[in-house]
């Protein structure tokens, strides 16, 4: 079986270079900032859905998934991740709450 691994948003090292501050587009219930990483890694024990925040501010986020139950909103103080994992679902999208 062939492990695929879904890049959504990962910083580069430029990006710290450049701080990035959310928008009014990222207001609650819509698609977080691209400051907030996110990775959906598929491996064989279950689908790893991690999410970091590289703002430059606190952060409120809720991750979407399909066919499974959405995460709780967390609060991601700056430079802080959370990982969860789930047996079935998709992921769909990260977003504000």
């Amino acid at each position: 079986m062939r492990l695929r691994t879904i890049f959504i948003t990962v910083l580069a090292g430029c990006a710290t270079l450049v701080p990035t501050v959310p928008s009014a587009a990222a207001a609650a219930g819509g698609t977080a900032p691209s400051c907030v990483a996110r990775i959906a890694d598929e491996q064989p024990h279950g689908l790893i859905v991690w999410v970091r925040n590289g703002c430059d501010s606190t952060m409120r986020v809720k991750v979407i998934m399909d066919w499974a139950r959405d995460t709780p909103c967390v609060t991601l103080a700056v430079g802080r991740s959370r990982e969860w994992t789930y047996k079935v679902g998709s992921y769909n999208r990260t977003i504000t709450c």
